[in-house]
């Protein structure tokens, strides 16, 4: 974990998700994996306080940059996405635990909502060559999509929105059984109630019968999204119930087994919205 003035050098609106920012942040990029975070911090005073939490969106470490999406929520969220190339930003990181793809996987699921599709598209650039991925992302409209030529063209991408403007009308949960019994592995990203209903689709394939994709389904990792104070364990305000008791977002996390994830339990409180 390091602090570093990393550099704008790009910035590229992607529809409803938020701004795209590219940065310059070698030490940052060499330490980053899938599923981590950078902490960023809000302006250069102290109003706002806290710093935001964004996960890798893209890591290039040859090239010693990152991508970034941020959605301009609130002043804090609003001034760095509002960054112009040339200008810096402190970044705190990488943090937090990272997405594990097994060697033996073939045929790998990835499923993203949202913002959720930062970790995702870091896998899908950085596993296209060497298994078959299929991305699965929803979103409320076409706006809120992830636009397919920012993905390796071996991708296979499915596309759901609640509004049917593009792709399939629906859910991602309504997708995925089709796609399961093709999965060696499962990972996905997203808000929370997008996880949960992904989290009672295994509980069902974890009491029914072996078939096709419960593997995938039982051993499934996900990203948490969660809003952050101090992202050090400290603060503790980004406390999710597991199966092994409370967990840090910020320090367990965001990566955890789907199966310890004790959805029954609530969405977790947010912090630093302002």
């Amino acid at each position: 974990m390091i602090i570093e003035d990393g550099r704008v050098v790009a910035s590229t609106q992607i529809g409803e998700l938020g701004a795209l920012l590219s940065i310059y942040a070698p030490d940052v990029a060499s330490r980053a994996s899938a599923g981590q975070f950078v902490h960023v911090r809000p302006g250069t005073g102290w109003d706002p306080l806290l710093r935001r939490p964004y996960s890798f969106c893209r890591i290039d470490r040859r090239g010693g940059e990152v991508e970034l999406i941020v959605k301009p929520l609130g002043p804090g969220g609003e001034w760095i996405a509002t960054r112009h190339v040339g200008e810096t930003l402190d970044l705190l990181g990488p943090l937090g635990t990272a997405f594990v793809v097994r060697r033996d996987t073939k045929n790998l699921l990835l499923v993203a909502g949202g913002t959720g599709i930062a970790p995702m598209r870091v896998i899908a650039e950085q596993e296209a060559a060497r298994r078959s991925v299929t991305l699965v992302m929803g979103g409320r409209s076409v706006a809120y999509l992830w636009p397919s030529d920012r993905l390796p063209a071996s991708v296979e991408y499915v596309a759901t929105t609640d509004d049917g403007s593009f792709g399939i009308k629906g859910r991602v949960t309504d997708v995925m059984p089709d796609l399961l019994g093709w999965a060696d592995q499962l990972l996905a990203c997203g808000p929370w109630p997008m996880l949960a209903a992904i989290g009672r689709m295994r509980d069902d394939a974890a009491r029914g019968p072996v078939v096709p994709g419960r593997q995938a389904l039982i051993d499934a990792q996900i990203a948490v999204e969660q809003h952050m104070g101090c992202a050090m364990g400290v603060c503790r305000a980004c406390v999710i119930v597991t199966a092994n008791g409370n967990a840090r977002v910020c320090r367990e996390g965001p990566v955890f087994a789907l199966g310890d994830v004790a959805f029954e339990a609530g969405e977790p409180a947010t912090v630093g919205l302002t």
